[in-house]
């Protein structure tokens, strides 16, 4: 019996696939403001506190409702939860999303971390860093992103702050016997991408030619599916997209 062929399919920002490499298509950021902190224009937190700590009031999510959300966020040093104490905590930082309306505050113990949101109200970003109490300490913070749902996948700006020049430009595929995609971006054979798909007005993935495989859907289920044309950072405009509806059969 012959093995089973895999299509591997991974996305990137350069034609080398080498500049923000991912085999999972970025969702939208469900929190707005996070696009002025990045690497290189980090939001920077100093303080000689045991346990300093800053809002972002800047970067919130409005009307989140009740469920699951991963939360991410990069920084110069090791993440901690708020529980570990003393010494332990000294030179890392820490990260939250919490609401002044719901009071709840959710503290992450590993970043990225999925989280469950129990009440709907406006939520934004706090951070932490730790010193002894004596020295002061500086860490930088960027990359803020909420996706919903129990899988990270990497920062993208909010629908109100997102261009066609943020999402990535070069699909890249391959195919193998092994069920398990490569982490390597020069196994990908690399091509500019001229389509993104939509479903149910969610970007889920893009191709070179007019042809793409969507995973995961349920049987029953009825599905907006939108393509869009691409040239460079330059989309084609809704009405001049290819859309339909489709119900898969049970």
């Amino acid at each position: 019996m012959a093995d089973k062929n895999y299509l591997h399919t991974a996305y990137a920002k350069s034609a080398d696939g080498t500049d923000g490499f991912t085999t999972v298509y970025p969702n939208l950021n469900l929190l707005d403001g996070s696009k002025k902190y990045t690497k290189e224009h980090p939001y920077i937190l100093s303080s000689n506190a045991e346990d300093g700590w800053a809002w972002l009031g800047d970067v919130h999510a409005k009307n989140l409702k009740p469920g699951t959300y991963t939360l991410s966020a990069k920084s110069d040093a090791p993440w901690t939860g708020s529980t570990v104490g003393g010494a332990y905590r000294e030179g890392k930082v820490g990260l939250w999303l919490i609401s002044t309306q719901t009071w709840e505050w959710i503290n992450l113990d590993t970043v990225p971390q999925t989280i469950e949101v129990h009440k709907e109200g406006d939520y934004f970003i706090r951070v932490n860093v730790y010193s002894n109490g004596t020295e002061v300490v500086t860490h930088s913070f960027w990359d803020f992103k909420l996706d919903q749902g129990s899988t990270a996948t990497p920062h993208m700006p909010s629908a109100s702050e997102v261009t066609t020049a943020d999402w990535p430009k070069y699909v890249g595929t391959y195919v193998d016997t092994n069920p398990t995609s490569s982490m390597e971006p020069s196994k990908y054979v690399w091509d500019e991408m001229k389509y993104r798909v939509y479903l149910d007005g969610v970007p889920v993935g893009g191709s070179k030619l007019l042809s793409f495989d969507l995973e995961n859907l349920k049987a029953g289920t009825s599905y907006n599916v939108q393509v869009s044309q691409i040239n460079g950072n330059v989309e084609s405009d809704k009405s001049e997209s290819v859309a339909f509806k489709t119900t898969l059969p049970k």
